[in-house]
This record gives C-alpha cells, structure tokens and sequence, in this order.
C-alpha cells in the first residue's frame, strides 16, 4: 500500500509542498463574505475548474511506454526491454511532465533565484508568507518552460531561464487587478508532496487541491452533456417499462464501476490517470488501447456537437433552399474553428457557459410544456406513449442511447487525483451520480411525454419544429444549444490536435526560419484539419442519436463498464471475495454481449 510521508493531509510543509501558492491581499475575494473565503472560495473554485478542464484536454496519452503519465521510472529502464534509457533532462524523483524536456527541477530552482532577487529589492511583503517556503505562479512555470524550448538538451544554470517578472510578487495595486482576472484565466498553482510507492521508492506526485464540492461540481460537468438531449428517443424506442429501467440501471452501474476505478487507484498513489490504470494492469498495450477508445470518443463527440449547432440553427432560421442543415454544418465549421487557437483558460470559460446551458435547456423544456396548451409538445395535454419497444432492434438501439449520458470515467482518475482529501471520492460519485439521474431522468421523462412518437433526434431541434410556444422560446433555445458546441468543440478537439503535434512533430523548435515557419504552418493545418474531419462527418452522419448510440453502446460500455472492472480484478484480485469475483466477472460478460449487440444494432438499423 502506498504511503504519503506527510501525516497532515490539510497542510503540505515545506518539505511535501515544493510549490506553494500566494493569494494577492486586499481583493473582493477576500471580503468577508461567507463561503466565499476558504478551500471553497470563487477563485479555488475557478482554479479547480479550470485544472478540470486540462485533465480533459490533455486525457490521450501519447506516450505509451512510460510506465506513469507523470514520469519517466527512476531506473531508466522502458518496461519490457533491457535497454536502459539515461535521460539527463529527467528528474527521476519529480513525477511531472516536462514540456519540452526540460527538469522542472531546475525550472523551479531558477524561478527560485529570481524570485529571490526581486524579492530583495521588494518594499513590500506579506508578513504571513515564510520565507521558507517557495511560491511560484502556474503561467510563470509554464512561461520559462515555453521560453527555454531552444535550449533543449543544452546545460541549465542557476538564473538561465527568463521569467516574467511582472508576474511575481506585483504592488497591491496590479495585485488587485490580476486578482480579479485570474477568475477568468484562472492562473492556478502546483502543489507536490512525496510519496512512498508500492515498492518502497520515495517519490514526488502532484497534490491535490480540490475539495469534495469541487471535485462534484466538476464531475457533474463530465456526466451532464449533450447525451441527455436524445434521452426522450432512448425511452421512445425501449418503452415505459424497459426505458426508464434501463436508464436507472446504466446509471447505478456506470456509479458502481466508477467506485471500481477509485479502488483499483488504492492499491497505487503514484497511479493518476485512466491510463495508469491500464499500465499498471495490463501494461503498455493497454495504455496503446485506451488512448485509440478516447480518441474514437472524442471524435463522435466532436461530430455530434457539429449536428446539434446544425439542427438548432436550421430548427431555427433554416430551409431546404438555401439553408439547408449541411450549410449550417459549414457555417458551424467556421464559426467553431477560431475557437480551437484559444488558450485553455479561456476554453474553460467556455466550458463553464456549457453545462450552465445543458442545465437550463432541461429547465426550459419543462416550462415551455407548461406554456403550450395542446399536444404535441406540451405537458398539460401529453401525447400517446408506448409501455413497451416495438421490434428488438428499437430496443438495442436504446441501450447505446440511454448509455451515453453516464461517460465519465476517463476523467474520474484524474478528478480523484487533484482531490485535497482522495478518500472523499466515492462519496463525491454519490452525490454527482443523484444529481446527474435526476437531470437525465426529468428531460427523458418529459421530453416523451411531450412528444411521444414525435420524439427524433434531440429533443431540442424536435421543439424547436413545433409550433405554439411563445415567440421568445424559439431564439433562447436555439442560442444556449449553440454554446454548447462553442463550449465543447475546441476542448474536444484540443486532445486529438495535441496527439498529431507529437505525431508530426511539430512542437519542437526549428532549427531555421523556414522551419519553424513550416512547423507552425503544420500546426494550422491540424488544427483546422481536426474541425474539418468533424464537420465531414457529421455531414457523412446526420442523425443525431445514432451518432449518441453508437457512443454509448461501444466506447461507454467498454470505458465506463467493462475495462474498470479489468482493472479491479487485476489490480485487487488478492483482496477480493469468491462471491465478488464471480459478480465482477458475470458483468464484464453481460457489458461485452450488450456492448456487441447494441453497436450492431446502431449501425444496421
């Protein structure tokens, strides 16, 4: 069992904190306002959110033979060879990625010098910060990483990377303007502590920051997405009887599978990452495996959100003379991709404006069913409904639908990980999953109810067809569906764009003008070449819930089902009782048929 060397789990000292953070003084966040001050203040909040954010965008892990994301083994040696791998600009106890192959150790003990040079010739310093400890900013490590890319492989001396000073300890004055933009860049710090690994080796992870309502708020972020929109067809096609069952079960399921994932983590602090898990498992293959299913994930997200920007716009402006759903899906591709050069940051703004509108989609559709008074689309007189499927293949097709919607668990690993307290996480996935089947089961619910045999597609581009609500109904709708994409579509992408930089070699410095200038060319072109694929196939496959479908009966089922049970039985075999084997394994077998049927009902029917 790993072992942390700190016995406080509220406070990092010096020696398990290796980057602390400084709050700025005399702010409106420091105004004594309640709840407002503390690990849950705005701003920690917004910090969380924000590393949330990053867990997404960079959750393909393009490197598939390191034994962890977050580090190179200490012996140098590549798991399965007996080559032995010297890597100079590694630091062995530091388990953090280097940007462009820098020691972040020597990054931070350069920003260090700096830091204390200006330090010196400060007037001003907060009597409450120790000198002992050291205080850094986020951007002003990832500034000297960026600025030191020319140097690499080159000999680093105390003092040798630039840093923008502007940024360390500024007067009240700027202190107080930074303070208040950082709700929106959100310019997070780092903390590390040491560990004790499964083996006995002492090395240094990434500590976590987030609370327990932060790591819920961010998981319901995951969980709550445009899958819910087609939730009315899913029950449409499986009936009363079996739909909602169905989506009952898929969700304790998908809850019960997630606790499988923090448990296999358990048996490993130095594990993060979905990906890790997969190592630690079953080895480099697996990790190879796990990175095609997210990529395949992120590319049927990337074209669904093209479909619903498409349908919601053509619901609302749109015909079949000029413009038709397929010149919106072009319009949607040029509006989206300027969208993919912003910085995560400012994504994650974004991000946020997303699941405000999935949420207040789902309210809306209910008082749009209280304010029309005759079928269809109005809750006061309900359409005819089904109990039952009409044909076995409406019923596999609902399964993949009725899935969809519980695909969190790529970022659970990751949102367990930056938790202050990682033994909350199970009881955080209590709270998140309830709010989350209350969510899916209100809009599957009254979307057949208000529709019944009209339900197609999403339910929101099927209101936006139907005539009889208030005028203003039509445009708010169709504008909070269209943030949804301008929310989700860069971060989506941002996965995919980072795995061909590395493919094609892009990141590193060129060694002339005319290469770096080739480099950044290239850079472009995956860039709008990613949103171009997502555009192509939307317009390739239109349908909005089969695309939701063939999500949730193939990748679903194996990411949120199948490979964390894998995990567990590999990972906590010896702890686990005959009854318990037996279960886990009747699972794998019933997800893996379930998951082969609904996919070939997807794409036959």
């Amino acid at each position: 069992m790993t072992t942390a060397i700190s016995d406080d789990d509220d406070n990092v000292d010096e020696y398990s904190s290796l980057i602390a953070t400084r709050r700025p003084s005399h702010t409106f966040l420091d105004a004594p306002i309640g709840s407002f001050k503390g690990p849950n203040s705005l701003h920690n909040f917004a910090s969380s959110f924000t590393r949330a954010q990053s867990f997404a965008a960079t959750k393909i892990d393009n490197d598939f033979h390191k034994q962890r994301s977050f580090f190179v083994s200490s012996s140098g040696a590549y798991p399965g060879t007996d080559n032995v791998v010297e890597d100079e600009l590694f630091d062995p106890e530091l388990m953090v990625p280097s940007s462009h192959g820098e020691r972040l150790s020597v990054v931070i003990h350069d920003i260090s010098n700096r830091n204390q040079l200006f330090m010196n010739n400060a007037n001003e310093l907060d009597n409450n910060i120790s000198p002992n400890n050291e205080v850094f900013f986020h951007d002003d490590i990832l500034s000297a990483l960026n600025e030191s890319r020319s140097r690499h492989n080159s000999t680093y001396t105390a003092g040798g990377i630039p840093i923008n000073r502007k940024r360390v300890y500024p007067s009240p004055s700027f202190s107080s303007i930074r303070s208040g933009l950082s709700m929106i860049t959100t310019a997070s710090h780092i903390n590390l502590k040491k560990i004790e690994d499964k083996d006995g080796n002492v090395v240094t992870v990434l500590a976590g920051q987030s609370t327990a309502p932060q790591t819920i708020f961010n998981s319901i972020n995951v969980l709550i997405g445009v899958g819910l929109l087609a939730l009315p067809v899913g029950i449409l096609k499986a009936g009363w009887y079996l739909g909602l069952p169905i989506l009952v079960i898929c969700g304790f399921a998908t809850y019960w599978s997630a606790g499988l994932l923090s448990k296999a983590m358990d048996t490993d602090s130095t594990i993060m990452t979905y990906a890790d898990l997969g190592y630690a498992a079953y080895g480099s293959t697996a990790k190879l495996l796990i990175s095609l299913l997210f990529s395949i994930d992120l590319l049927g997200a990337g074209v669904a959100l093209i479909v619903l920007f498409s349908d919601s716009l053509y619901g609302l402006l749109g015909d079949d003379e000029v413009w038709t759903r397929t010149r919106f899906k072009i319009l949607s591709f040029i509006v989206l991709t300027p969208f993919t050069f912003l910085p995560l940051p400012v994504l994650s703004i974004f991000s946020l404006f997303g699941i405000l509108s999935t949420i207040s989609i789902t309210i809306l559709v209910m008082i749009c069913g209280f304010l029309k008074v005759d079928a269809p689309g109005s809750l006061l007189q309900i359409m005819p409904t089904n109990v039952w499927p009409q044909s076995i293949p409406d019923l596999l097709l609902a399964i993949g639908i009725l899935m969809a919607p519980f695909g969190g668990h790529a970022i659970f690993p990751n949102l367990k990980s930056d938790m202050r307290h990682p033994y909350k996480f199970e009881k955080t996935l209590g709270y998140t999953y309830s709010i989350t089947m209350i969510t899916d089961v209100s809009m599957g619910v009254l979307g057949f109810l208000m529709f019944g045999h009209h339900c197609s597609n999403e339910i929101t581009n099927t209101l936006l067809l139907t005539p009889g609500y208030p005028a203003w109904c039509y445009p708010l709708i169709s504008g909070l569906i269209c943030l949804i994409p301008l929310a989700k579509t860069p971060l989506n992408a941002k996965p995919i764009i980072s795995t061909l930089d590395v493919l094609f070699n892009v990141n590193v410095t060129g060694d002339s003008w005319a290469s770096q200038a080739f480099k950044d060319l290239a850079k472009f072109l995956i860039r709008v070449g990613v949103n171009g694929i997502f555009v192509i196939l939307a317009i390739l496959f239109p349908e909005f819930d089969k695309i939701i479908g063939i999500l949730g009966a193939s990748i679903c089922f194996i990411i949120c089902i199948i490979l964390p049970c894998l995990f567990y039985l590999k990972l906590c075999g010896s702890k686990i009782g005959r009854l318990e084997w037996l279960f886990v394994n009747f699972v794998v077998f019933v997800g893996s048929v379930l998951a082969v049927i609904a996919t070939w009902a997807v794409v036959q029917f």
